[in-house]
């Protein structure tokens, strides 16, 4: 999702083998038939092909990050003012990327730039610590208004139905939509101690699905976390131990939430989850490649309110009643 100047060189250079692969192979087919010269434009086509994505990234990221943006980041993401500079640096430009490249439509509801932030922070937080991430069974992002039930609905003729799923991956037709309730993803950032954020919930799941299979393992876990984990959930589903009240109950229904709503827990509270389930916390480490409690403890409580007069967190350099609080 993100590349560095690394993979634009590889990136480069595999365009320009692709380039020179085009152009042999015509010049074989010049044995059999003059039409070999077809090849010619169609060289640097296969070169702009393969390079147009990684070319329109770099512009991406060079474009300047929109203030209302960071705004939005620092009052409602922990995660974020959590992070050193040049972590920040990296996740805003993560933000423009997703934001660029997946469509976030407002179902019945708008999409303000608050949501639009929350979704690419939810997106962003669970593969931070990859150095190389796709989400590319993802498509586009549908805000509801509120929860909806099973068959995607939240008002009209299918009023009595049970409407407390906050998120789902879609299915079917909707493959490769993610949906969630707007009001729960706000709520979800607004207590970042709560262990509930319905936005990480369903990314989690993307992550889950990387591998084609949605089974409570993301792909890339190592042979030492993988079989211990596969074992830990075994016994967890099996037979819920006694002193597990502090994970939400919806973690037993299955591998897959099991591995969702754990995820949760280790943005939102890594504090009290390494306290408490020290094994859950450590393999969670491992998958997901990031220590959230050596950097999380201490700041995952909401920012003092911002004077008129104080300097503007979103780092602008001016004063926040010329800056932000006159664009909300």
């Amino acid at each position: 999702m993100l590349e560095t100047p690394s993979s634009v060189r590889a990136n480069q250079r595999t365009a320009i083998v692709i380039a020179v692969v085009v152009v042999a192979t015509g010049m074989l087919l010049a044995i059999v038939s003059p039409l070999w010269l077809i090849s010619l434009p169609l060289a640097p086509l296969a070169y702009w092909w393969w390079r147009r994505r990684t070319l329109r990234r770099v512009r991406v990221m060079a474009e300047p990050f929109p203030s209302e943006l960071e705004s939005a980041l620092q009052q409602h993401v922990a995660y974020f003012r959590a992070l050193d500079d040049a972590g920040r640096e990296r996740f805003r430009n993560l933000v423009k990327v997703f934001l660029d490249e997946t469509p976030i439509t407002g179902i019945r509801t708008d999409v303000d730039t608050t949501t639009r932030a929350l979704v690419a922070a939810s997106a962003i937080i669970p593969v931070f610590g990859f150095d190389d991430w796709e989400y590319s069974g993802l498509g586009e992002v549908l805000i509801y208004p509120n929860a909806f039930g099973d068959d995607y609905s939240t008002s009209g003729e299918n009023d009595n139905v049970d409407r407390r799923t906050l998120g789902m991956i879609g299915v079917g037709h909707l493959s490769g939509v993610m949906i969630l309730s707007k009001p729960d993803l706000l709520s979800g950032f607004e207590n970042p101690e709560d262990k509930r954020n319905v936005g990480i919930h369903e990314f989690a799941h993307l992550v889950d699905k990387a591998d084609g299979s949605v089974d409570g393992m993301p792909p890339g876990a190592s042979i030492a976390t993988a079989g211990p984990w596969i074992q830990w959930i075994g016994e967890e589903l099996k037979n819920k131990p006694q002193g597990r009240h502090h994970i939400d109950q919806y973690a037993y229904t299955n591998e897959a939430e099991y591995f969702a709503v754990l995820s949760e827990y280790f943005f939102e509270a890594p504090d009290v989850l390494q306290s408490k389930a020290p094994q859950i916390y450590d393999m969670l480490q491992q998958m997901y490649r990031q220590n959230t409690r050596s950097f999380l403890s201490g700041v995952t409580r909401r920012p003092k309110r911002v004077r008129r007069n104080a300097k503007c967190p979103c780092g602008s350099g001016k004063k926040f009643k010329h800056c932000c609080r006159r664009k909300r």
